[in-house]
């Protein structure tokens, strides 16, 4: 992901993190980057995590289409 597709996320928007294989749901954005939930739907494996604009962990998505 490239930092134009990263600023047009928005809530709802499925993301896959390849370097972990995980899967997760854009919930929130706001002017300094979007909150994902990784894990949904398995019971006791759902967190959820700011990610800033200006961090790197984001390199490694991709927007999965619905």
């Amino acid at each position: 992901m490239d930092v134009q597709e990263f600023s047009a996320l928005k809530a709802g928007d499925k993301v896959y993190n390849g370097l972990t294989g995980s899967h997760g749901t854009v919930t929130e954005t706001d002017k300094t980057g979007v909150r994902v939930r990784w894990g949904d739907g398995v019971p006791g494996r759902t967190v959820d995590f700011h990610f800033s604009i200006q961090g790197t962990a984001w390199f490694h998505w991709t927007k999965e289409d619905e």
